[in-house]
């Protein structure tokens, strides 16, 4: 699973650095501060998109190993388990007690993963933001 999330990050990755960095898409949110915030926002919905694609495929392997029944309890369950949350309130067997802690590993890496592309988009954006502001008062 490790494996699986790090391949999906990177492709989100790749596709929010091709979006920010498209001549396309640098002359539309180029033009106005409100499309600069509009595209941060995106880029947000994105990365929450996809870290809640890694707890559904933990909870999809908590399922089909037969560790947690029910689709609301293994999704639960890896939710506070990607977390690191780990209330403790539903526990695995001895057998499968390693498998949250990959969990929990990988939660904290993608985690920080996601913080650090969003800060990007950010970083970008207010790079923009400043080039306009230069742009404004050279022309005046």
């Amino acid at each position: 699973m490790v494996v699986a999330t790090t391949i999906i990050h990177t492709l989100v990755t790749s596709i929010h650095a091709d979006l920010v960095h498209s001549k396309r898409v640098n002359a539309w949110y180029s033009a106005s501060s409100s499309r600069r915030l509009a595209l941060i926002a995106i880029g947000a919905l994105i990365t929450a998109a996809t870290l809640f694609l890694d707890i559904l495929l933990w909870a999809w392997v908590y399922r089909h190993v037969g560790a947690i029944h029910g689709l609301e309890a293994s999704l639960y369950f890896s939710g506070i388990t990607f977390t690191t949350v780990g209330y403790g309130d539903i526990t695995l067997a001895k057998c499968w007690q390693l498998l949250s802690v990959g969990e929990a590993v990988n939660g904290v890496l993608m985690a920080g993963w996601s913080t650090a592309q969003l800060m990007f988009l950010v970083q970008r954006m207010m790079t923009m933001n400043l080039h306009s502001d230069q742009a404004t008062t050279s022309s005046n």
